[in-house]
């Protein structure tokens, strides 16, 4: 099937073009270099047009994989068969660029694919009747785009999945299996959350349009990106009920929402605690809860890592379970199928590792690519499991006389940043630990510290794991 999806494509838009341009070196003519323009806009056209009908139909331009819903957003808000207007748009180019001769051919070829398209709007209309009902022009997009974000991808994502369709496999070798279990109807997709490209791997096993809540603090930075890529701000330290307005109106649109239950990269690949609240939510859902399990890319991205490695990462999908049944998909999200594997790289592993294991030293690991050592007593680790990493993690002793002292860049200026068994000095407040709502490791650099303000704190010479293991420490204290 591939292979013949394959074969189409080199054929339509190499072969025959070129061939055309081929034969035409009999009639030399010059040609105009400014039809390069046509080329990549009608090859950008397309592949958006090709994106939609992936997203929000659920299939692809080719009869092999059609599509299971109609698609009236995006490009196909503009035109009925947008398709064939980025096609025509390449076609000319090529005819513009190379030979003008060529222009009788590209007439004769635009009459052909206006009968084309008349007739493929006989079986549109057989197959979706709704179609009947919204009068759109043939192939010029005329109308004006629409898109639904609630329901329909944004230009912005659709543009991304393009892209990550391409990128993606340049850093990764992505093994999907399970493909088939996914519902014909809207769900839930919840996922192990790992590194930061899961959210790629799990939209491009769906191929799908998947709104995803982020943490309201990350959400202010970049807002305008997150809206035009339909992710939606959830506060993470109270009940957000515009959140969750937004999750049921996605859900009872017909919408796929993605959730990662835990909330935040874990550190080790042992799954971090999830909150109540987020059990509540996804209990709330009127549609299948879908789980997907994705491996081995903590082996390769970790949260506390610097940099990247490429690598393989399995990505699988578990049978869909109903909302009530929510404790059977995080069996399978939270699996563990990589405890006794290595790291592809241990740099960084010192913002995990933030004290020695036989030492106790703070501070002294120091990760590379095989390993890591301790610079105060001289120990060496070579090559670890990630089960071995995590017991010398556990190894970690904590002392209720501590008192953790480092500058930091807080709220983008610079100032001290103190805390003990009692209070916490954020700059020029202090705070009792007792009056803290929420203290979060939002990335390997920064804390978010919730009072009756939010302090993004970035510790410059500590971890701010470190700093998260202490304030829970004294919190039980």
């Amino acid at each position: 099937m591939y292979l013949r999806i394959f074969l189409k494509i080199v054929l339509y838009w190499i072969l025959i073009p070129f061939g055309i341009v081929g034969i035409f070196t009999l009639w030399p003519s010059n040609g105009l270099w400014w039809g390069v323009f046509f080329i990549i806009f009608g090859i950008f056209w397309t592949g958006i047009s090709s994106a939609y009908l992936i997203l929000d139909g659920h299939g692809s331009p080719f009869k092999e994989i059609a599509t299971k819903r109609f698609v009236k957003s995006g490009p196909y808000s503009m035109s009925r068969h947008p398709i064939y207007f980025g096609y025509l748009l390449y076609t000319l180019g090529v005819a513009l660029m190379f030979n003008i001769h060529i222009l009788w051919v590209w007439l004769a070829g635009l009459a052909i694919i206006l009968i084309l398209a008349v007739l493929e709007n006989r079986s549109l209309f057989e197959k979706f009747p709704q179609a009947k009902e919204i009068h759109l022009p043939l192939i010029l997009p005329l109308k004006k785009w629409k898109v639904d974000p609630v329901v329909e991808p944004p230009f912005l994502y659709t543009f991304m999945f393009l892209i990550g369709k391409f990128i993606v496999p340049f850093f990764y070798d992505v093994k999907m299996e399970g493909k088939e279990k996914i519902p014909d109807g809207p769900y839930v997709v919840i996922a192990n959350h790992s590194s930061y490209p899961d959210p790629l791997f799990v939209i491009d096993i769906l191929n799908s349009y998947v709104r995803f809540p982020i943490t309201s603090a990350h959400y202010k930075r970049f807002s305008w990106f997150y809206e035009l890529v339909g992710i939606f701000p959830i506060k993470r330290y109270t009940v957000d009920a515009h959140a969750i307005m937004k999750f049921t109106k996605t859900m009872r649109s017909g919408g796929i929402i993605g959730i990662f239950p835990e909330g935040e990269r874990n550190w080790d690949g042992r799954p971090l605690e999830v909150q109540e609240g987020v059990i509540k939510l996804i209990k709330t859902s009127p549609n299948p809860i879908l789980p997907v399990r994705i491996e081995n890319i903590h082996l390769l991205w970790p949260r506390w890592a610097k940099k990247l490695s490429k690598g393989v990462v399995k990505v699988k999908i578990g049978d869909p379970v109903s909302p009530q049944d929510y404790s059977k998909a995080f069996d399978f999200i939270f699996l563990d199928t990589f405890k006794s594997k290595t790291y592809a790289s241990y740099s960084g592993i010192e913002r995990y590792l933030w004290q020695c294991p036989k030492c106790k030293t703070t501070g002294s690991i120091k990760g590379y690519k095989k390993g890591f050592e301790c610079k105060n007593c001289g120990s060496k680790w070579i090559k670890p499991s990630v089960e071995e990493v995590r017991k010398l993690y556990d190894s970690i002793s904590l002392s209720g006389k501590t008192i953790l002292k480092d500058d930091a860049i807080i709220n983008g200026k610079r100032s001290k940043l103190i805390m003990d068994k009692n209070k916490i000095e954020i700059g020029d407040v202090a705070f009792n630990l007792s009056d803290v709502q929420s203290f979060l490791t939002e990335s390997s650099k920064h804390i978010y510290i919730f009072t009756n303000q939010l302090f993004i704190v970035k510790p410059l010479k500590t971890s701010p794991l470190m700093w998260k293991k202490y304030f829970d420490f004294f919190k039980i204290k």
